[in-house]
């Protein structure tokens, strides 16, 4: 018997499983605009879905079984909400998890999603993660990812590139169901857990920074649409940074658009990626991640570049760099590595390239996975293991994504593999790009994250 989910719910899901007969596969037409989850950790999840059906009575019935028996229900956070949001609680370590929307007594499997919570203390997993692709797109790179069941998949910026100039989150929302609703990216939210940052595509027009008049309306629809993690600056109009774990590794997203001073700015002290309230909490959440095997920090402009008056990369905000690179010196910082996106391109830097503290030092493996559905592109550089753009001219693409995989299995060391992938469109095959995986372990510290 599934455990319950949320114990005031109880009553409600004994009554329910009594009449579970009375509960109908919809047959006909799907009454579910898009269903997808994130937020997970090793004992809970949300959910965010949309019906096409306002003013019904919905509940989410979440089950062990593939066929919904013994289910147990969750109603909505906010049921006349325009995106419904459905918190999972109570869930058990590492266990797959299936849901489906249910509307005025019918459940619609069509639309059905799954998701696997997060291991509990040492576990090996796999992550994908990726960026940059085209509005809507329908690429089968996002079957390909979808079939390789990751623990979850990291979208890091540029979910669409609408370019959105206003503050009008109505235009907002229409491209976020635009994307949700698009059949592979659809399935694969359904079926893999999100963990999504933006960077300017799909925050702004191209390069933006905290002075975007779609700021607000942009902060406002991620919060209503995305099934995000905790946002660390807390509610309504602030950044979207966040961190969690899974397993022994501790991941730290950070917002490099919302916070941003303007490129064309002096590269001097008072220039930022991320703002002082942000880096701040960056620089707590590195010295948290001692008590771990591992630290990703997913920042989504690339690092590694040289002092660059101008631009839009960190080679522009080279002051800051500095700053952030003298205290992971400082602070001897060495389980760091960070996934980034934004260059159409896949890229590998061991560490030779990315230290930029005074006197050198205060580097860290940099890993570049993009794109997943755009015209490829070389950012930044040099990097040690080589750049692997996406096709060019051409209005057609392949499908560039990486995966990390993770071993711990409880002994000294956590290991990470990575790989970076290209699915060549016209044939479907997926290579690998780099000559063989990427490996490197990590010690486990003797005191392990509570």
């Amino acid at each position: 018997m599934l455990r319950k989910i949320h114990v005031t719910l109880l009553v409600a899901s004994l009554a329910a499983c009594q009449t579970a007969a009375t509960v109908r596969q919809v047959s006909a037409a799907s009454f579910v605009r898009f269903a997808w989850s994130g937020a997970v950790t090793s004992n809970s999840a949300v959910v965010k879905a949309k019906v096409d059906q306002p003013g019904s009575t919905v509940r989410l019935a979440v089950s062990e079984a593939a066929d919904f028996s013994q289910p147990v229900y969750v109603g909505p956070s906010d049921p006349g909400a325009n995106v419904l949001s459905f918190a999972l609680s109570g869930l058990k370590p590492d266990t797959a998890y299936y849901y489906a929307l249910e509307s005025n007594g019918q459940r619609d499997d069509s639309k059905s999603g799954r998701l696997r919570t997060f291991p509990s203390g040492p576990a090996s997993f796999q992550i994908a993660f990726g960026s940059c692709a085209r509005t809507a797109s329908d690429h089968p790179v996002f079957d390909t990812i979808r079939g390789l069941s990751p623990l979850f998949f990291l979208h890091m910026g540029d979910f669409h590139y609408e370019d959105i100039t206003k503050n009008d989150p109505a235009e907002f929302r229409k491209v976020y169901e635009a994307v949700l609703t698009s059949p592979t990216q659809a399935r694969l939210y359904r079926e893999v857990p999100i963990a999504y940052v933006w960077d300017d595509h799909d925050f702004g027009g191209n390069n933006s920074d905290s002075s975007a008049a779609s700021r607000p309306a942009a902060r406002a629809t991620y919060r209503e649409y995305v099934p995000h993690y905790p946002l660390a600056a807390g509610c309504c109009d602030v950044p979207i940074q966040q961190s969690f774990q899974a397993g022994r590794v501790y991941f730290i997203l950070t917002d490099e658009r919302s916070e941003r001073t303007p490129a064309a700015k002096p590269d001097n002290a008072g220039k930022t990626v991320l703002g002082a309230d942000q880096k701040a909490w960056l620089k707590q959440e590195l010295l948290k991640g001692a008590a771990y095997p591992l630290v990703v920090w997913v920042g989504t402009a690339p690092w590694i570049e040289a002092k660059t008056s101008g631009s839009d990369r960190w080679g522009g905000y080279s002051t800051e760099r500095q700053e952030l690179a003298d205290f992971i010196k400082q602070n001897k910082i060495n389980n760091l590595i960070m996934l980034s996106g934004d260059a159409h391109m896949v890229a590998l830097d061991d560490g030779t390239n990315s230290g930029y503290a005074q006197g050198g030092g205060g580097g860290f493996p940099v890993l570049h996975a993009a794109s997943l559905d755009q015209r490829g592109s070389v950012k930044g550089g040099p990097y040690s293991h080589g750049t692997f753009p996406n096709l060019t001219n051409s209005s057609t693409f392949h499908g560039q994504f990486g995966l990390l995989t993770v071993t711990d299995t409880g002994g000294p060391d956590v290991c990470i593999e990575f790989r970076g992938r290209r699915q060549v469109l016209k044939t479907n095959q997926v290579i690998d790009l780099l000559k063989e995986p990427w490996k490197k372990c990590f010690p486990a510290p003797a005191v392990p994250p509570s």
